[in-house]
């Protein structure tokens, strides 16, 4: 069974939190297993939600940070938080195929999205 796991940075600010949970919903109507787990500041950690899809019974995640591009936290942090040692992690003496997918780049989704919210604002604003 594969699990998928959504990494957010994580804020002292709640709707950091309350993104996370919302992403996770819309997700679990095309995949049985989302967690959701958070680079800092926020709760859960990344091992602890990858250590809680496996519990529930994933043999294999898909890692999906909700990052723009590569980075530190992309390239070094998520893969250390994790434990993953070529592309696997040791979860409790189990062995779990670990896949990372590329943060979100350059999308005209993204920017569709970008767009709306622009022109919200300048509606507001007259």
């Amino acid at each position: 069974m594969i699990g998928i796991l959504l990494v957010l940075h994580g804020s002292k600010v709640p709707q950091w939190k309350e993104m996370a949970i919302g992403y996770a919903k819309m997700l679990s109507r095309d995949f049985e297993l989302v967690e959701y787990g958070f680079l800092e500041f926020d709760q859960p950690d990344l091992r602890t939600a990858l250590e809680n899809l496996v519990e529930k019974g994933a043999e294999e995640v898909v890692v999906v940070p909700l990052l723009f591009a590569t980075g530190t936290h992309f390239l070094k942090d998520i893969p250390r938080l994790l434990g993953i040692e070529g592309n696997e992690a040791d979860i409790h003496g189990k062995k779990v195929l670990i896949r990372i997918a590329p943060p979100l780049g350059l999308d005209s989704r993204i920017a569709e999205v970008l767009k709306e919210r622009v022109e919200e604002t300048i509606r507001i604003r007259t």
